[in-house]
């Protein structure tokens, strides 16, 4: 931090100036995203924030919780049902999905993986909610995991924390 002493017009800096590499400054290195709304639109937005962030290099954390934990098997994970937002689009909404290849989750997943350091975990206290077996599950979930060890883990020092 520099302070400016001023006397007249002549003004003196009591400390040096830090050098601030202002590229690294903003750059955020831990994400912690917590999904907990169920509808395909909420899931491929929430997705389509972490892939944009594993592309700059920054470290990324899901938790899918509640309705989002309950799609994240294999028989509901590739249903496109959309937000009350789109009702009466949804066919068009789901063909511009298929086109733009938006309409597969567990693909956008693993793109995910595969760009950085990623892992996606699904609430234990959820799935039991929704009685959703373990084997139930996609394998592009990492972890079963407590909301209270995800806390702890991922959100405590993440430097920034999104919720869908």
């Amino acid at each position: 931090m520099k302070v400016i002493v001023t006397r007249g017009s002549k003004s003196e800096s009591a400390e040096p100036e830090p050098v601030v590499n202002r590229q690294e400054e903003n750059t955020v290195k831990r994400l912690a995203v917590i999904i907990t709304r169920g509808a395909y639109n909420n899931l491929l937005q929430a997705c389509e924030l972490a892939r944009i962030a594993s592309r700059a290099g920054t470290q990324v954390s899901i938790l899918f919780r509640d309705e989002a934990a309950a799609r994240m098997t294999r028989d509901k994970i590739h249903k496109l049902a959309l937000s009350n937002a789109y009702k009466g689009r949804e066919n068009a909404v789901t063909e511009m999905l298929e086109e733009k290849n938006l309409h597969d989750l567990p693909a956008i997943l693993r793109e995910i993986k595969d760009t950085c350091d990623a892992k996606f975990s699904v609430c234990r206290s959820s799935i039991e909610l929704f009685d959703v077996k373990v084997e139930e599950l996609i394998p592009e979930l990492d972890e079963v995991q407590t909301a209270e060890a995800f806390w702890t883990e991922e959100v405590v020092p993440a430097d920034q924390i999104v919720t869908f």
